[in-house]
């Protein structure tokens, strides 16, 4: 039997195994240090099937089958896939590269479990092959464990995940693994860099450029000419079945024409069940100006103006990249970069002195600058030795490490390394020992290097996130940079990940994304700013924007300022310097927002965007608050009565859709617990001001995640739903699990009733269903208002 104690989130997942499998499937997510191993290995225990487990790397491989032996030594384990035992153990690779021998593998090994660690992994060749393994077996269990879904992919390549993982079934907060001392406490910091006027410029003439690209775009007297003699467009009432199946190219050719001043014929206004008197064709967006242009170039890729696209660079490869990003020269950049980098560690290593335990990771090595090439114009792991050897103080421990190289102190050689001495290389590096590794010594060095920064023999390590990125332990790290071009949320966390290890009562990890900007230009339009918000967007941490600090997902706990001049980025950037070196009342912060709870919610919250505002997404805050109002006295003193009125229709009618959300969410609700599918002690809470709804019960995390998911087919944007419910002169998309038949779409419809709300439904795969479709798109386009549907995950 096995000598393994659970810790309670631990237990909480071995008590819900059940539910967890109704699909054949389980899927966890929990952090770095939560102990995933030991929970796999208890899982597999309960599960009692012949188990396959994969991993991305021969270390975990090790990992686990050490794991095995010293919890369940009467196991028996093979890494043969050839032979395998009740337990075989081996890596995707090593299944990937036999693919071809073993095209039945789970069937004709009879393996009834499949266990899938680090998952997030999962992507194309390998979940292709095991997807297609599965489809060959009968009944295969799986078992996804990871710290870091990749939340960030593109749709299909989360469909595929999901696919093969099956739907989060729990997730394993960092907020309750901090509340048990379990990990550490830490603070995220994003340093902004401005970049050099001639950078500035290259942006303001890209800028320039796309905007007179978008002008030809939007007015192509060759375009205008070609859609005029399109059928649909001269005979729309006999091309139904085109436009409704083709409908937002037909809307993308209507915004296109109507942009050239062009009067739409009777035929169209009825075919968009619209009355030309009453009703505007909405202006061109840029997502229908992409729709326009991709319908175009499949039919008539000819037409002069794609020549024109690909003299611009915006085809390529025979394909559309409209609105390409703004790509910036990496050599122009390096200097800023390394300054920001030299005084972040400045700042950390004069706050933290001999208890600093930092690590700076690259993508790259840069090798070549210890010969001799100049290091200026250069970035990685090398460059950045050089630079910061000469910059620390004589008491700070510096080393650097990758795959091909160790990097010390002769001091420490001596005390430590000379067992190596025939892996020493000449560099001129003066007081510094250049190390070769290869297979032989690599881990050996690896771990000793280890053990030094751990220790607090080295202060400050250098490397590659290849080699000190996912899989690598060191608790003591706490300053983590990230030198590296983090492109996905994925790699952040994993990244992040090595610096959260609980060590001692004290400890507080600054972690540090450096980010270039571009004065002057506001935060939505900056080139660099959106794709490192995206990542942390997903990231829990501490927020001050409320008067009681709350741990919470969500990017406003940076505070970002909308538009960024000069004097704001060095402002913001000298704040968090200053910050960084308050751990100590961090951590008492931390200690009283865990206080404020003893759950980790997730609740939806829903606002109205005025579409002339640019607002990023994910800024949407988490807290409820009463907004001031002008009075009535105020505006005719003020002289505001026009905005005064205007502003008063705006809220009644907000609370008015307020109050039709909450009763089709309380709707929801009420059929989700007659049909089991949320438990019956789930509790509804629906609140709402004047600037948000939101909404959440409390439940497991499965059914949290499967409620939001219904709410926000619901209440969301409308694209193709099978069934439309109509409410006065509002739409709402019937969710999924009420569209597949005419059957379910009618209970919900008397749901709906019951809660006193006169509707309708409409089935959209007919003509007259169609139309009620294009009205709802339709009224969607010309609402002055969009909504923003934000799932948020918040200890409280």
């Amino acid at each position: 039997m096995s000598i393994i104690t659970l810790r309670a989130y631990q237990q909480r997942v071995i008590d819900q195994l059940a539910s967890y499998l109704d699909n054949d499937s389980i899927h966890i997510v929990a952090p770095p240090g939560s102990g995933k191993t030991i929970l796999g290995m208890t899982i597999i225990e309960q599960i009692q099937r012949k188990t396959v487990i994969l991993v991305p790397s021969v270390l975990l491989k090790k990992q686990w089958i050490e794991a095995i032996q010293r919890n369940y030594p009467h196991w028996d384990i093979s890494e043969n896939l050839f032979q395998t035992a009740q337990i075989t153990v081996t890596t995707y690779q090593d299944l990937y590269s036999k693919k071809n021998e073993l095209q039945y593998f789970f069937y004709e090994q009879e393996i009834g479990f499949l266990v899938l660690d680090e998952s997030h992994h999962l992507k194309k060749s390998w979940s292709e092959l095991l997807l297609h393994l599965k489809e060959k077996a009968n009944g295969v269990q799986t078992l996804a464990l990871t710290a870091t879904p990749p939340f960030d992919a593109n749709q299909k390549e989360w469909q595929k995940y999901i696919k093969l993982t099956g739907p989060i079934d729990e997730e394993i907060s960092v907020s309750e693994l901090i509340n048990e001392e379990v990990l550490a406490p830490y603070q995220d910091y994003v340093y902004l860099a401005p970049v050099t006027q001639e950078m500035q410029h290259e942006f303001t003439d890209f800028l320039d450029e796309q905007n007179e690209i978008i002008a030809i775009l939007c007015s192509n007297q060759e375009v205008t000419d070609f859609l005029l003699t399109q059928e649909f467009i001269q005979y729309p009432l006999n091309q139904t079945k085109f436009i409704y199946e083709n409908f937002d190219c037909y809307l993308s050719c209507l915004f296109y024409l109507n942009e050239q001043q062009y009067q739409f014929s009777e035929d169209h206004w009825q075919v968009l069940g619209m009355k030309r008197n009453k009703s505007t064709i909405p202006q061109q967006t840029r997502k229908s100006l992409i729709d326009l242009y991709h319908y175009l170039f499949q039919i008539v890729p000819e037409l002069e103006v794609f020549n024109y696209l690909f003299r611009k660079g915006w085809l390529y490869e025979d394909t559309l990249h409209l609105f390409p990003d703004f790509e910036k020269k990496n050599q122009s950049t390096v200097p800023l970069m390394k300054e920001a980098i030299e005084h972040i560690v400045v700042k950390e290593e004069g706050y933290m002195g001999k208890e600093l335990r930092g690590v700076l990771l690259f993508d790259r090595i840069k090798s070549e600058v210890l010969t001799g090439k100049e290091a200026y114009l250069e970035y990685g792991v090398a460059p950045a030795f050089l630079s910061l050897k000469d910059l620390i103080q004589a008491s700070t421990s510096l080393a650097a490490i990758c795959g091909d190289f160790l990097i010390v102190h002769h001091d420490l050689f001596d005390t430590y390394f000379s067992d190596y001495a025939d892996s020493r290389r000449e560099r001129m590096l003066e007081d510094y020992v250049y190390l070769a590794l290869a297979d032989k010594n690599r881990s050996d060095l690896l771990a000793l290097t280890t053990k030094l920064l751990n220790s607090g023999e080295i202060h400050l390590l250098i490397g590659t996130v290849s080699l000190l990125g996912e899989g690598w332990n060191c608790p003591a790290v706490n300053t983590i940079i990230m030198g590296n071009a983090a492109g996905s949320y994925v790699q952040t966390q994993q990244i992040r990940g090595r610096g959260l290890r609980r060590f001692g009562e004290t400890k507080l990890t600054n972690i540090w994304h450096i980010c270039l900007v571009y004065p002057n230009i506001p935060l939505t339009d900056q080139p660099l700013v959106s794709s490192i918000m995206k990542r942390l967007a997903f990231i829990e941490g501490l927020s001050l924007v409320a008067e009681v600090p709350v741990v919470t997902t969500g990017t406003e706990r940076f505070e970002l300022p909308d538009l960024l001049d000069s004097q704001v980025i060095s402002g913001y950037t000298q704040n968090s310097i200053y910050q960084a070196k308050e751990r100590d009342k961090y951590l008492m912060i931390w200690k009283k927002a865990l206080k404020q709870g003893t759950r980790l919610a997730m609740p939806l919250f829903i606002r109205p965007i005025t579409k002339e505002a640019e607002i990023h997404s994910q800024s949407v805050p988490f807290n409820l608050k009463n907004v001031e109002q002008m009075t009535f006295s105020q505006a005719l003193f003020h002289g505001n009565l026009k905005v005064y009125f205007k502003e008063r229709k705006r809220r009644k009618n907000w609370q008015k859709s307020c109050k039709v959300r909450q009763k089709l969410v309380q709707t929801l609700y009420q059929l989700l617990l007659n049909e089991a599918v949320l438990s019956e002690n789930a509790q509804l809470k629906v609140q709402w001001d004047e600037r948000f709804f939101s909404c959440e019960i409390t439940t497991s995390y499965h059914q949290k995640k499967r409620f939001n998911e219904l709410v926000s087919e619901l209440l969301g944007e409308i694209t193709a739903p099978r069934y439309l419910l109509k409410i006065k002169h509002d739409y709402f998309s019937l969710p999924s699990r009420y569209g597949r038949n005419k059957k379910d779409a009618e209970i919900f419809l008397e749901a709906v009733k019951k809660q006193g709300l006169a509707a309708e439904i409409y089935y959209t795969k007919n003509l007259s269903g169609r139309r009620r479709l294009i009205e709802a798109r339709l009224n969607t386009m010309q609402s002055t208002d969009s909504l923003a549907i934000i799932e948020r995950k918040i200890w409280q």
